[in-house]
C-alpha cells in the first residue's frame, strides 16, 4: 500500500519559515550574551541544537510522505512567496555570520570555549548552503548572483560551479568526488571529495572561459569574483572587530565546508550508475538516498527529497516529491551527522540498507575497493 498522498495546496506552505531558525541562531546568543549569560552555555548550545534538538524533533514528528499534484506543482512553481523567503534568508544568514563574529570578539570565551563556539555555529551556519543551492539552480541572474554572496559568506565560492556543472553530470560515478562510495568513512570522504570538488570548480571554470575565448585573469572568471566577495568580507571584518576575528572566520569556513561535504556523503552513498551497452545509464531517482523527515527537510528545505531533485534538477524546492522505492534513508540530516562520525556505526546501518536498495547487485554499488564486489552476498563489517 503506497504511503504517499497527493494533495493540491502545499500542505507545508506556512512551514517553511523555519528555516530561519538557523540564521536567528547567533543573534539570539549576542543577545543572550549581552543579559549575562555563562559562556558555557553560549559554546555549547549550537552543537546542541543541531546534533541534540533536531534529530530528536525529527523523530518526535516522523515522516512526510505528502506529495503534491502536478498541477499544484506547476502553480507552486510560479509562487512569488517561495522566492522571497529564499531572497529574505539570504541576507538573515549575512545577519547571523556579523551576530556570530560580534559575539566571538566580545565573549570571555576560553580557548575550548572558542573552538566549541566556533565549530558549533559553523554548523548551523552551513545550512546556507542549501539555499544557494536552490538559488544556483534558478534561471534568474539576480537568484545566481544572491547565490554567490551567499557562498561568500563561508568562503565557499567555488561550489556553485563544480556543483551545477560538474556534479549533476558524474553524479553516482567514481569520476564525482562528491558521490561517496560503500565502505568509505566520512574522514577518507572529505579528504578525497574536498580537493576533489575545488580542482573539479577551477577546471571547470577554466573550460568555460576557453570556450567564451577569455582569459582566466579577467572579470569574466566567477571563481576569481566569488573569492573576491569573500576577501572584501574580511576586509570590513578585520575593520569591525579586530584581528581576533581572523581564526574564527577561518575555523568557520572550513568546518562549514566540512559540513556540505558530510551532507553530500549522505546523498549518494554506495549508489552507482551502471554501463549499459557501453553507455553510462542516466542518473535516476535509484542514484540517490532521500529521507521524508519532516522537520529536517522544513530546515534544509527538502534537500533531503534528493531522488527528485537529481531526476528533475530544475524544480523549485517546494515542489520536489517524495518517491516510492527509491532508496531511503533510516534518519533525516542531523542523526545521519551524528551516526557517520562513528563510521563503525555508520557502516552497520548503511551498508544492509545499500546492498537491500541495489538487490546485491555489485555493479549497482560505487566500490572504494573494487575487491569489495566479492563480499556484497554476504554480512560484511566494514572498518574506517
Amino acid at each position: 500500500m503506497s504511503r504517499v498522498t497527493i494533495h493540491e495546496t502545499d500542505p507545508r506552505r506556512r512551514f517553511w519559515p523555519i528555516g530561519f531558525l538557523a540564521p536567528a541562531v547567533a543573534p539570539l546568543l549576542l543577545l543572550a550574551q549581552h543579559l549575562g549569560a555563562d559562556e558555557w552555555l553560549l559554546a555549547a548550545l549550537p552543537l546542541g541544537l543541531l546534533f541534540g534538538v533536531a534529530p530528536v524533533a525529527d523523530h518526535l514528528i516522523g515522516r512526510d510522505y505528502r506529495n503534491l499534484s502536478r498541477d499544484a506543482a506547476r502553480k507552486l512553481a510560479g509562487d512569488p512567496y517561495y522566492r522571497r523567503l529564499m531572497h529574505a534568508i539570504v541576507p538573515s544568514y549575512a545577519v547571523g555570520l556579523f551576530a556570530a563574529c560580534a559575539l566571538f570578539a566580545r565573549a570571555d570565551f576560553s580557548l575550548l570555549q572558542g573552538l566549541l563556539f566556533t565549530v558549533g555555529i559553523a554548523y548551523v551556519h552551513s545550512l546556507l548552503v542549501l539555499v544557494a543551492h536552490e538559488l544556483g539552480h534558478a534561471r534568474a541572474a539576480r537568484d545566481r548572483l544572491l547565490a554567490r554572496f551567499a557562498l561568500a559568506l563561508i568562503g565557499y565560492g567555488h561550489f556553485g560551479v563544480e556543483h551545477n556543472i560538474n556534479h549533476h553530470l558524474t553524479v553516482a560515478t567514481r569520476d564525482d568526488p562528491a558521490s561517496s562510495r560503500y565502505g568509505e568513512s566520512i574522514y577518507r570522504f572529505a579528504l578525497r571529495e574536498i580537493p576533489g570538488t575545488f580542482r573539479g570548480a577551477i577546471a571547470a571554470e577554466r573550460r568555460r572561459l576557453q570556450r567564451r575565448g577569455q582569459r582566466w585573469w579577467s572579470m569574466q572568471n566567477e571563481l576569481l569574483g566569488n573569492w573576491a566577495m569573500s576577501l572584501a568580507l574580511v576586509g570590513v571584518l578585520l575593520a569591525l572587530f579586530g584581528p581576533v576575528i581572523l581564526p574564527f572566520f577561518v575555523l568557520h569556513g572550513l568546518v562549514a565546508w566540512f559540513s556540505i561535504t558530510m551532507a553530500n556523503y549522505t546523498a549518494h552513498y554506495g549508489l552507482h550508475r551502471r554501463m549499459v551497452n557501453g553507455r553510462r545509464e542516466p542518473c535516476g531517482p535509484e542514484h540517490s538516498w532521500s529521507s521524508g523527515f519532516l522537520f529536517s527537510n522544513l530546515l534544509f528545505f527538502n534537500l533531503q527529497r534528493h531522488a527528485d531533485h537529481h531526476a528533475n534538477a530544475q524544480r523549485p524546492f517546494q515542489s520536489l516529491s517524495y518517491i516510492e522505492d527509491t532508496p531511503e534513508l533510516p534518519a533525516g540530516i542531523p542523526g545521519l551527522f551524528c551516526m557517520m562520525l562513528v563510521p563503525p556505526l555508520w557502516f552497520r546501518v548503511m551498508n544492509p540498507r545499500l546492498l537491500a536498495a541495489v538487490d546485491h547487485d555489485p555493479a549497482r554499488i560505487n566500490f572504494r575497493d573494487p575487491a569489495q564486489a566479492e563480499t556484497v552476498s554476504a554480512p560484511v563489517t566494514e572498518t574506517a
